[in-house]
Order: structure tokens, then C-alpha cells, then sequence
């Protein structure tokens, strides 16, 4: 196989990307090229490029293998993580949370289907915007979370989306579903996540959570502070207890909020987001995977 590794230099941790990079190129057996991006587009760009290889290598967080998956051909190309971002659910997930088990995983080159979800979102202006996403949707209090985590804490390294999960209070808006399963009446919650994965960032927020089983993972977040600081606690520790308000399953669901929120998209932050509409591409890309 072939590879063309993409890296991300301002991804969470640019140190992370170096140290992988270096590492990956003492690999003997995975034939590769390197190219780095310089400003956001670059990795869907590079990848639509990249027609003469065989697959491509993430090296970033969850927005760069959002953009690779853009570019890439889906059904022909196989799809590599080196981690480096803030959360890296998808590498969690797929077993490959560190440099080093993901340069072992593509020197096996033992790969799964995995599922995407295919996203519409409406913004409050009219506009719309069509993408695949891999890990994480979140509108309310996980996005709060992910903003002052990244923005103020940064300097707390790993530890800073666990120090805002303790610091942010929750906030509650109005939300109808309007999937296949949803109901008419709007009700208020302080957070919707739609997940692929089983990790939220770095914790292990929805357990039952798989990338191919077909199906989204949906959590509706409504406690007020105390009790989610409870839940907090629960996920870090690994405890099923002090759950969300509801966790359910779908294979798409349609979402209608009573007034413009920042969406969460892989990492990505998008302002001024009204609605969404989420299906569930099962299979879609083919990924290496860690062993186990």
C-alpha cells in the first residue's frame, strides 16, 4: 500500500503531530508521503489530490480527518489516524489512541468498516451546509465544555476539557426532534450530543456506542449543574451511574432548536446553527484499526 500521510500543524497538540511524523517515518513497511496543510481546506484539497494512492493518514484531531473525508474516495481508499488533536474520539475508538499503536496498527494494516454521519445543517440566515463527520455532533453544554477547554484552559494540556466539564454551568433552550421517531412538542434541554463514537473527547462518554453498528448514539443532556457535575464524575471514573437526562439509539434524527446555538461539528465550532439533519452511513470508509 501506498499512503500519503496529511498533517495538520495547527492541530490541539502540533507537538504530537511532529513526534508521530517522526516516528512514522522510522516505520519499515508503510511507504508514505508527507504533506502538511496551511490553512483550513488544505486536507480536503490534498486528499482530492491524492487519486494515485492507495490511502491516507490523518495526522491531526477529529477536524482533520473531517476534512480528509471530504476529499477522499470513500470506497476505494482506506482512511489512517496518527492522533494529535484535542479529543481524538475517533482514534480512541478505532484503537488507536497514541502515536505508537497507530503506527503498529498500519504496519499490520488490519482495517473495519466504519460508519459516518452524514449532516445537514441549517443556519439562521438560510444558508446550508452539507458534510460527513466521524465522532461527535453537540449543540449546549458539551460545546461550552470544548470552547472553554480549548480557548482559556489550553495550558492544562489533557486535563483541560476535564477542568471545564467542572466549570461550566449548564444552560437550557428549547429543541423539538423531528426524526422518524421524534415528537412535535419542544422541550428544553441543556445539551443534545449525536455521536458515531463511544468517546466524547477524552472520555468514554456513551459506552453502548459503536462506529459500525449502523445506528447514531443520542444524549440528551437537562440536569442543572450539581447533578451534572455528578455525571461528570460518573464518566470519568467509568461508572454507569448518574446518566444523562435520556440516551437512545437511531439511524437519523432531525433537530430544531427555538433559537441560533454553536454546533460542534468533529471539533469544528459553527455559530449561529438552527437545525440539523443526521443520517447514519453505515460501512462508509474503510479504517485501520488497533489490535484487540
Amino acid at each position: 500500500m501506498r499512503w500519503l500521510a496529511i498533517a495538520n500543524p495547527a492541530a490541539g497538540r502540533a507537538r504530537d503531530a511532529e513526534r508521530a511524523l517522526r516516528r512514522l517515518a522510522c516505520a519499515a513497511g508503510v511507504r508514505h508521503e508527507v504533506a502538511h496543510t496551511g490553512a483550513p481546506g488544505d486536507a480536503t484539497r490534498l486528499a482530492r489530490e491524492a487519486a494515485d494512492f492507495d490511502g491516507l493518514i490523518a495526522v491531526g484531531g477529529d477536524g482533520t480527518i473531517g476534512e480528509v473525508l471530504h476529499g477522499m474516495d470513500l470506497r476505494r481508499q482506506r482512511l489512517a489516524v496518527l492522533p494529535a488533536g484535542h479529543g481524538n474520539c475517533l482514534a480512541r475508538d478505532l484503537g488507536v489512541g497514541d502515536a505508537r499503536r497507530a503506527v503498529t496498527s498500519l504496519q499490520r494494516n488490519a482495517c473495519r468498516p466504519v460508519d459516518l454521519m452524514e449532516v445537514r445543517i441549517g443556519f439562521a440566515d438560510g444558508r446550508e451546509d452539507r458534510r460527513l463527520c466521524a465522532s461527535t455532533l453537540a449543540v449546549g453544554y458539551v460545546t461550552d465544555v470544548v470552547v472553554l477547554g480549548r480557548q482559556r484552559l489550553h495550558a492544562l494540556g489533557r486535563a483541560a476539557y476535564a477542568a471545564a466539564a467542572m466549570l461550566v454551568v449548564p444552560r437550557r433552550f428549547g429543541v423539538r426532534f423531528a426524526g422518524p421517531r421524534g415528537d412535535a412538542a419542544s422541550r428544553g434541554l441543556t445539551g443534545i450530543v449525536i455521536n458515531n463514537t463511544a468517546h466524547l473527547a477524552n472520555f468514554r462518554g456513551l459506552p453502548d456506542a459503536s462506529t459500525h453498528d449502523g445506528l447514531l448514539d443520542i444524549m440528551e443532556q437537562g440536569h442543572g449543574w450539581p447533578r451534572q457535575l455528578l455525571h461528570n464524575l460518573a464518566v470519568l471514573s467509568g461508572s454507569r451511574a448518574c446518566g444523562p437526562l435520556r440516551l437512545r439509539q437511531a439511524a437519523a434524527e432531525q433537530v430544531e432548536l427555538d433559537r441560533p446555538q454553536t454546533l460542534m461539528a468533529d471539533g469544528e465550532l459553527l455559530h449561529d446553527v438552527i437545525r440539523l439533519s443526521v443520517t447514519c452511513r453505515p460501512a462508509a470508509v474503510t479504517c485501520v484499526v488497533g489490535p484487540g
